[in-house]
């Protein structure tokens, strides 16, 4: 049993990324454009493998999933695990959710005093909503997933109450 919720990467890396793909599809057209096929061969096997590897990982997502009645956060790529972790939930009694904010800010010149006053604000905030196990006496605490939408959020929550052992 599994349930997917969100893009693993955030808007800036999903950006990022997506920038990165762009310049080495152009560093690898130029290159079979330029070049005789068989010169530089390993190079452009590199960079088509890199190309693919980070195409994926536009595509990755996280989620979590049950087998043998063992509580996994996982990253899925097209329904398919990737990657799990096991969430050791007999500790812990109850869900909490805690809302803050996601804030990333690519200021690269704070130490420059002159440029600051020319550098454009490239700060991205979004809602962010990271889910944490609880014991009963509230001194033992877990995060599990941080999600951005509040109705997945709820969908999460409604996921593990109904399999696991834990109260919202």
């Amino acid at each position: 049993m599994k349930i997917i919720l969100e893009r693993n990467l955030d808007f800036k890396q999903f950006q990022n990324l997506i920038i990165l793909i762009f310049c080495c599809v152009i560093i690898l057209f130029g290159m079979l454009n330029s070049l005789p096929f068989s010169s530089y061969i390993s190079i452009k096997l590199v960079l088509l493998f890199l190309i693919v590897l980070f195409f994926t990982m536009l595509f990755t997502k996280n989620g979590f999933f049950i087998k043998n009645n063992e509580f996994y956060t996982a990253v899925f790529l097209f329904g398919f695990v990737l990657k799990k972790n096991v969430l050791q939930t007999f500790m812990y009694d109850k869900l909490t959710v805690i809302k803050g904010r996601l804030s990333t800010n690519y200021n690269y010149s704070h130490d420059i005093r002159e440029f600051r006053n020319w550098e454009p604000d490239l700060n991205v905030s979004v809602n962010s909503f990271s889910i944490i196990m609880i014991n009963e006496n509230d001194n033992l605490r877990k995060k599990i997933l941080r999600l951005t939408k509040p109705e997945k959020v709820k969908t999460a929550i409604n996921f593990i109450v109904e399999n696991t052992n834990l109260n919202f």
